[in-house]
Parts: structure tokens; C-alpha cells; sequence
């Protein structure tokens, strides 16, 4: 049964869900506008033979996030290695979603020996399209809506209830103000020269029709980090995880177990 938990680290109590009691853990991290519950099929999926573990990252609306929130993608990386330290993590497979990629490789390349294995889905850190630019979105529902279009394939998940949330929270001056600080953080963290220092196995996941980080940068991951599998997913945009579960999951079992099928790659 997946248990909703909070944990209280030095400066804040975080929450994560976390379930499975396997000898292997995989920890999940979300991207800017995802949350743990977006990982929880594939979560559900792995449990029968995985400890898995998803934290909420410090980039959700709280009050006051502008004021002591995050400055840089490193601030994340303090944040999950704090998590570590609180759940006694040791070593753990990493996998990541648009920011949360980013964070995770950032976390590998900080801290090779706590990281079994990397994936990768969608994940920032080299070309993205940004969806608000620089300056402040104007947030009308419409303007929500159409984003949150683009950045989804399958239009039955932009249910009013997704949009909505999404809307409340632009309606907050300084949370559109911290938002639009961490994108700008996630555009200065280029790790273009730094994925060869990658040496894990790595596993990435890409949508076919992601408009945000588009397949050609799946490619770029692809070529720059040595020990790593492509495998794009059709009828998918920029959060494979939400779009295709089962396909998901089924791919990182068989990543984990070291049998998945080369026929499938492509790129």
C-alpha cells in the first residue's frame, strides 16, 4: 500500500510517498508542475520487488516560496542529498521527469557512489522550450489550459481538475515570480560538457511528440552519456510517465533486470 509520510529535514518538513520493500530503491523526482502522485502507477507497479520513493521538491506552491525558495538547480541537488540523509538512503536508481531529470543528473555527477542507475524522461538540462519565456504568464485560465496542452499529447489527462490547480496557483503573484525564477535557473544549467562524466547505466524515455524538450534532444542525451539505451514512446509529449504508465514501467523493470529488448530502441 503506497503511505502518504512526512519527513522533517533540518529546514522543512517534507512530504514524499513511499512503498515496496525491495533490496533495490528507486527514487522518483517530478518536474515543475508534476508532483508525486504523477509516478504513482509506475510506483505501483514496481512495488511488488522495489522499495520506491518520491518526494514533493521544494517548487510547489507554498506561501512565501519566493522569498525561500530556490535560487539554483543546485539548491535541488542540497535538498535531495539532505532527503538521502533522512531516509538512510545509501544507494539508489534515479529517475527523473523534465526539471527532476536535471536534478537527478546533477545529483549523479555530485554524487556518482549514490547512484546505482539513471533515467531520464523528458528531462531538462540540455535544449528546452520554455512554455511562459521571461517574462510573467498571463494567467487566465485559457492561457493555462493551452500550455498544459502543449505539453501533453493525450488530452483526455488535461482534465478541468488539472487545469484548475494549475490556474489557482498562477494566480499567485509570487509563486508565477518563483516559478519563473526556476525556469530560468533550469535554462543556466546546461550539462552538455559534462555528460560524459556520466559512467552509469542509463535509460531514456522520450515522448515521440514532446514539444518542450523535442526527440532531438533525446538524441543528444543519447550520444553524450556513453552507457545509456534510447527508446522513444509514439503518441507521447513531454511526460511519458503520465501518458504511458504501463509502458514506462514496463521499460525500467526491464532495464533494472538488464532485459530489455534492443528491438524496440530507437534512436
Amino acid at each position: 500500500m503506497l503511505k502518504n509520510r512526512q519527513r522533517a529535514t533540518r529546514s522543512r518538513s517534507v512530504p514524499y510517498e513511499e512503498m515496496g520493500q525491495g533490496d533495490q530503491t528507486v527514487l522518483f523526482l517530478h518536474g515543475l508542475f508534476s508532483s508525486p502522485e504523477h509516478w504513482r502507477p509506475i510506483m505501483e507497479d514496481l512495488a511488488d520487488q522495489y522499495r520506491v520513493v518520491a518526494p514533493q521538491l521544494p517548487i510547489d506552491s507554498q506561501p512565501g516560496r519566493r522569498q525561500t525558495g530556490i535560487q539554483s538547480i543546485s539548491d535541488l541537488t542540497d535538498f535531495v542529498e539532505e532527503f538521502f540523509q533522512q531516509l538512510d538512503l545509501r544507494q539508489v536508481v534515479l529517475c527523473g521527469n523534465s526539471l527532476g531529470g536535471l536534478v537527478a543528473i546533477d545529483f549523479c555527477l555530485r554524487h556518482p557512489e549514490k547512484a546505482e542507475a539513471l533515467v531520464l524522461a523528458g528531462s531538462a538540462g540540455l535544449d528546452e522550450y520554455s512554455l511562459g519565456g521571461s517574462k510573467r504568464p498571463v494567467a487566465t485560465r485559457e492561457y493555462v489550459h493551452e500550455r498544459t496542452s502543449e505539453v501533453l499529447y493525450n488530452q483526455e489527462i488535461v482534465t478541468d481538475e488539472l487545469v484548475d490547480g494549475i490556474h489557482r496557483d498562477f494566480s499567485d503573484r509570487d509563486y508565477v515570480r518563483f516559478v519563473l525564477r526556476v525556469a530560468r535557473a533550469t535554462r543556466n544549467r546546461n550539462v552538455k560538457n559534462e555528460l560524459s562524466r556520466l559512467k552509469l547505466p542509463t535509460l531514456i524515455i522520450w515522448g515521440h511528440n514532446d514539444q518542450i524538450t523535442p526527440p532531438v534532444v533525446a538524441d543528444e542525451f543519447h550520444r553524450g552519456i556513453e552507457n545509456s539505451q534510447l527508446f522513444f514512446l509514439d503518441k507521447c509529449g513531454h511526460a511519458p510517465n503520465m501518458e504511458h504508465p504501463q509502458q514506462f514501467s514496463r521499460l525500467l523493470q526491464e532495464f533494472m533486470m538488464g532485459t530489455v529488448r534492443a528491438d524496440e530502441k530507437r534512436g
